[in-house]
């Protein structure tokens, strides 16, 4: 008999069992691993660092090339490009366009400073004129980066206010679907959707110098024009804007009346300021045709009336104008000074001023030619009847609507 006590006796139970081995407990055991996670940690640890450093040179590749490109020679290349693209009308004017920096902005974009187009008259006695922008930027859209046709929002500082803008595209339906598109044009139709504030009048110089003297006013509003298959001679749309404020002339820098200087040895005459007002334009355009259908003042000092149309051609330049110019002064503007009254008197002097004499006091004249030539200017003819606002004052009575003829 065993004297051990009870409580350290073995039981039958673990006697049996004293040959099997004890398991571990479970915090011990080795996880399982996949052998396929294995695999691509060691294919990590092999081509992780070739792919990051690979990673950091391209990046810092394109980083530097993007901030070290020569952008001098592409705004020289712009320049070119746009010197060659020069189609002057007979005797009209020739644009010459400089750009004082281009600089890239954002990727996708550029910034172009201190531009300015300037217009050189065919005729050599003429002053030049321009167009100034303090800035101009624009941003190419980056899905159409991959299309033929190119998306486009740009901004412009300029003439005191702001111009804002877009260009989209859509791929054009002919109407005739079999017929083939122009040598070196794909068929996208051309929305150009544009937003102007506050722009200065009197620093426009073109329209400004077309009227020989100062102008003055702010301009704002919108313009929507469609160019089907990027054709002006196709386009649809709305222009919508207004002048503030329109006045002419500042009452030092004379006019030109070349019937004058038979008279008096000078063909100058410097007339008072003339205060217009405001004055609404509109124009809607169809089918390549842009008809006037506004553009009018009953001013303080003059009533002025513009009516007509532009037959647009692809070549902008050479669209053709067919526009009925009319105004008259008032009498409130005829007692501004002691010599205003005569000075009016001899604008009559002026052989197609006088032609175009009115009995209802207004001077009537007809504007033909290339929008971007040397228009005519003729009288319209004494007590001849304007169109109607926003009728084609050259169509002969009785023809079919259509851009007419002078």
């Amino acid at each position: 008999m065993s004297n051990e006590p009870t409580s350290a006796r073995r039981t039958p139970q673990a006697d049996a069992g004293a040959d099997l081995e004890v398991a571990p407990p479970a915090a011990v055991i080795d996880k399982v691993t996949d052998p396929r996670i294995e695999r691509l940690k060691e294919l990590g640890r092999t081509v992780g660092p070739w792919v990051g450093y690979t990673s950091f040179f391209l990046t810092a590749f394109v980083l530097f090339s993007y901030w070290t490109f020569p952008w001098d020679r592409v705004r020289d290349k712009v320049i070119a490009d746009f010197d060659r693209a020069q189609v002057p009308a007979p005797g009209g004017a020739r644009q010459i366009l400089s750009i004082g920096k281009l600089e890239p902005s954002w990727g996708t974009g550029i910034v172009l400073k201190e531009v300015a187009l300037t217009s050189v008259p065919g005729d050599a006695t003429k002053p030049t004129s321009a167009m100034r922008a303090d800035e101009i930027r624009a941003r190419v859209s980056f899905g159409s980066l991959f299309s033929a046709a190119k998306d486009v929002t740009f901004s412009v500082r300029t003439m005191g206010g702001t111009i804002d803008g877009s260009v989209t595209h859509k791929t054009s339906v002919p109407k005739d679907p079999k017929a083939p598109p122009l040598k070196g044009q794909a068929r996208f139709d051309r929305t150009v959707h544009v937003d102007v504030d506050n722009l200065a009048l009197n620093e426009f110089g073109p329209f400004r110098d077309a009227i020989g003297v100062p102008i003055g006013g702010t301009v704002k509003g919108s313009i929507d024009v469609t160019l089907t298959e990027s054709r002006a001679d196709k386009a649809n749309g709305t222009i919508d804007l207004t002048v503030d404020n329109y006045w002419v002339s500042d009452g030092v820098v004379p006019f030109k009346v070349p019937a004058l200087k038979a008279i008096f040895g000078s063909e100058n005459i410097t007339l008072p300021k003339i205060e217009i007002g405001t004055l609404p334009i509109q124009i809607a355009v169809k089918d390549g045709i842009a008809r006037i259908t506004k553009w009018a003042a009953a001013g303080k000092d003059l009533d002025v009336a513009l009516e007509g149309q532009i037959v647009l051609r692809d070549q902008v330049a050479l669209s053709e104008l067919q526009l009925a110019l009319r105004f008259k002064f008032n009498e409130s503007y005829k007692k501004k000074g002691d010599a205003t009254a005569g000075l009016l008197f001899l604008l009559d002097g002026e052989p197609k001023l006088k032609a175009g004499k009115r009995p209802d006091g207004f001077y009537a004249l007809r504007v033909m030619g290339p929008l971007g030539g040397a228009p005519q200017i003729l009288p319209a003819g004494p007590g001849g009847a304007m169109a109607p606002m926003g009728a084609n004052p050259f169509m002969k009575p009785g023809a079919p609507p259509g851009p007419g003829g002078p």
